[in-house]
């Protein structure tokens, strides 16, 4: 299909048709499967609940926290801006590992940039990998994982650089394409090879957490003959820092969910990866993020009750700081934020949920395991259509996101 191509060629401004009571603008940007209409920055939450391009208000998330700040959108390009509170170049105060991730993100950095979680939580977001619907079901793999992930990194730009290819996500690994494989993940490394003192990102599923000679390696799932390398101190700081998340990883079924890792490193002479900061996030095996098995439980009830939904982020919010655990997208007349409740809740917790519920432009409720979730909407979900011929000057009638490959 060559219409979002003129389209983008051509500069055409487009709207979406998902609500008749407000003009929201639509864009068509340009990635690696071909174009793709998306919404403007800041504008999801005014998108009607059935729209592809609706999005929970950052407000219930951590993403209120960084955004216009740590995170800054560039509403003429579409560009997204993003301050981190890592570097990504080796200098003399990184001669060995010093930090895992931010222990303490919402007093370390306060919004104005982004810890390692913070940043792939950012990526996981706006790959749209928090969004859910029923049709997804046995759809989303490493495959997909991957090319969302890099398509969401094609327009950010950190340290004055693109971020795109300071990004390495490891491609499924097929045996009769080995060689091609390798080849071009030599090529992805490219910047890290150039540099020993370059530091590259890389996102991938852990498969093995184990002893190497001078400490501790990572493995990752389709990179068997390329662990990621820790010293002896660096892994002892990890195995603190990230003990719950490991534990959630280590006490699922294999099929049941997978660990994401997430990590600045370098390349050493030997063409060994060296990590620096870290994060780990666990996913289920629809690969939503949670952080704790109350919240497993929580999208495993959504997900077999077939509903639709958008999983909230914590970025850098402090753990203390209650968030809306997912928002549902399938009820009326509005969004319905639903708020975990645990029996060990404090009344300073209690207090700064009751805040969150505040927030306007959903409804809220609160959950605990064994309770149902609010009914969903009695009709389907609704599906804009492209319509032909096309028409430049009136690229408005475009009213969802569409895929050119």
């Amino acid at each position: 299909m060559e219409v979002l191509a003129r389209a983008h060629a051509s500069h055409s401004p487009a709207h979406c048709l998902c609500r008749s009571d407000r003009e929201l603008p639509l864009y068509v940007t340009k990635r690696q499967s071909g174009f793709v209409l998306a919404r403007w920055p800041g504008s999801g939450a005014q998108h009607d609940t059935r729209c592809d391009h609706y999005d929970a208000p950052d407000d219930l998330t951590g993403l209120g926290q960084v955004q216009g700040n740590a995170v800054k959108d560039d509403p003429e390009t579409g560009d997204v801006h993003l301050k981190l509170a890592f570097p990504l170049k080796r200098g003399a105060a990184r001669a060995a590992p010093a930090a895992i991730t931010n222990d303490t993100p919402a007093l370390k950095h306060n919004g104005r940039k982004l810890s390692m979680r913070g940043l792939l939580h950012i990526l996981w977001n706006k790959a749209e990998l928090t969004h859910w619907y029923p049709r997804m079901s046995g759809k989303r793999n490493w495959f997909i994982v991957r090319r969302e992930l890099l398509e969401a990194a094609e327009n950010c730009f950190a340290k004055g650089a693109a971020l795109g290819p300071r990004l390495f996500v490891p491609e499924k690994f097929r045996f009769d394409d080995r060689t091609g494989i390798a080849g071009r993940r030599h090529t992805a490394l490219t910047p890290a090879r150039l540099s020993p003192d370059t530091m590259m990102i890389v996102v991938g599923e852990v498969k093995t957490i184990g002893e190497s000679r001078y400490g501790e390696a990572i493995g990752l799932k389709h990179l068997a003959d390329w662990p990621l390398y820790m010293d002896i101190d660096t892994a002892k700081r990890f195995h603190r820092r990230f003990a719950a998340e490991e534990h959630l990883w280590r006490s699922s079924a294999e099929d049941e969910g997978h660990l994401i890792l997430a990590a600045s490193f370098s390349l050493r002479q030997s063409g060994a990866a060296e990590m620096f900061d870290i994060a780990l996030m666990p996913v289920t095996r629809e690969w939503l993020p949670y952080e704790n098995a109350i919240e497993r439980e929580l999208l495993r009830v959504a997900v077999s009750d077939r509903r639709s939904f958008v999983k909230g982020l914590r970025v850098d919010l402090n753990a203390s700081r209650p968030i809306a655990n997912i928002t549902l997208t399938d009820t009326d007349p509005q969004a319905v934020a639903v708020n975990l409740v645990t029996e060990d809740d404090t009344d300073a917790a209690e207090a700064a949920r009751a805040v969150l519920i505040a927030t306007a432009g959903v409804d809220h409720c609160s959950w605990r395991p064994g309770m149902p979730l609010p009914g969903p909407r009695t009709t389907e979900r609704q599906t804009a259509t492209i319509t032909e011929p096309f028409d430049p000057a009136s690229f408005d009638q475009f009213a969802r996101p569409a895929l050119v490959m």
